[in-house]
């Protein structure tokens, strides 16, 4: 189903097992926890590469007579097997106060086009005739709704971006003018999860927000459009069309470009100290405000493969090359380009 019909059933009903998938993370992390809110349940989380069957069969298995009604989320980017799934499933139908959440998102590794032949054989498996929904006006189980569903969340347009931007300004409390919004959400391609990370980043000034403030705190992704050129970097793809593309789309600074990757591998830098002294990211610890969950397990992934001292390398690449076009070397960026990738890599 898509998130209209997904909202009409919420009105009279609350699934128990749900695998929601799409284009906008944004959407299935705030479905995630509109869920959490109707079931009223204290979630169990396994991340990405914290998931593994046995101890998520074992929360499930568990008789709610020996222990709590419990709420699984499982926020993935690998397909779970066929086989996987059905025990999973199984397993909430022989306890019918435990429900199951699958947030299915796409691999930094994988095209659209796969991700989308993932989605259609998970959700061709992900069903099971024995899992009904619960009544959302007394929470009793209703034998005659399946409980099972999927949703499939598109990118919100740019005006339905707008007002969730400002429903997330509203619950910040930020005082921020909505026509101040649009060029926000402009500079992050209208990602409402990036644009959401930059309000949270504005409240920190706890003040009126002006124009002035997105110009100097807000860069993103978006401001150079630097994403897939990262996605290059760290994939050992081929650096020097990608940055050939980037000229050609328009880039309108170099020094720009070199500010915008400082600043990234600052922040991977930081969640490499952070994830070797606790064994595990914390976004909002290590900023100061919360990342978009995809962002926040790309940079940790990207951090674990950077040994400490080849930061120390990086820096003063980047130095050098910002040096490099303020002198006029031609030809600079490319050649820094390849030598960042041979660190990286």
């Amino acid at each position: 189903m898509y998130k209209k019909e997904f909202d009409a059933l919420l009105r009279t009903h609350t699934p128990r097992a749900c695998l929601l998938y799409g284009e906008s993370e944004y959407l299935i992390e705030s479905t995630i926890k509109r869920l959490l809110q109707a079931n009223a349940l204290e979630p169990k989380v396994f991340n990405f590469g914290e998931y593994a069957l046995a101890p998520t069969l074992d929360i499930l298995s568990q008789s709610s007579l020996f222990g709590d009604a419990q709420c699984v989320v499982l926020k993935l980017e690998k397909k779970p097997s066929d086989k996987e799934i059905k025990a999973l499933l199984n397993a909430l139908a022989h306890n019918p106060d435990h429900s199951l959440i699958v947030a299915f998102f796409r691999a930094e590794s994988k095209t659209p086009s796969q991700y989308a032949r993932d989605c259609k054989s998970l959700g061709a498996h992900f069903k099971h005739k024995d899992i009904y929904a619960r009544k959302a006006s007394d929470k009793s189980i209703d034998e005659k709704k399946n409980g099972v569903i999927e949703v499939r969340f598109f990118k919100p347009s740019p005006t339905e971006a707008k007002e969730l931007l400002s429903q997330e300004a509203r619950a910040l409390g930020l005082s921020i003018a909505g026509n101040l919004l649009e060029p926000l959400l402009a500079m992050q391609g209208y990602d409402v999860a990036l644009a959401k990370a930059e309000l949270s980043k504005l409240a920190l000034l706890d003040r009126a927000i002006t124009q002035q403030d997105i110009a100097q705190l807000c860069y993103g992704l978006g401001s150079v459009e630097i994403g897939e050129l990262l996605q290059t970097l760290f994939s050992r793809g081929d650096i020097a069309r990608a940055f050939e593309c980037m000229l050609d789309g328009g880039l309108s600074s170099e020094l720009s470009l070199v500010g915008e990757l400082e600043q990234y591998f600052y922040k991977i830098f930081l969640f490499g100290v952070y994830i070797r002294l606790h064994g595990k990211p914390d976004s909002k610890e290590i900023l100061g405000y919360a990342l978009p969950f995809q962002e926040a397990n790309a940079l940790s992934q990207r951090a674990m493969k950077i040994k400490e001292g080849v930061f120390v390398e990086i820096f003063s690449l980047l130095g050098a090359w910002r040096n490099g076009i303020m002198q006029g070397q031609k030809s600079i960026s490319l050649r820094c380009l390849i030598k960042l990738q041979a660190l990286v890599s």
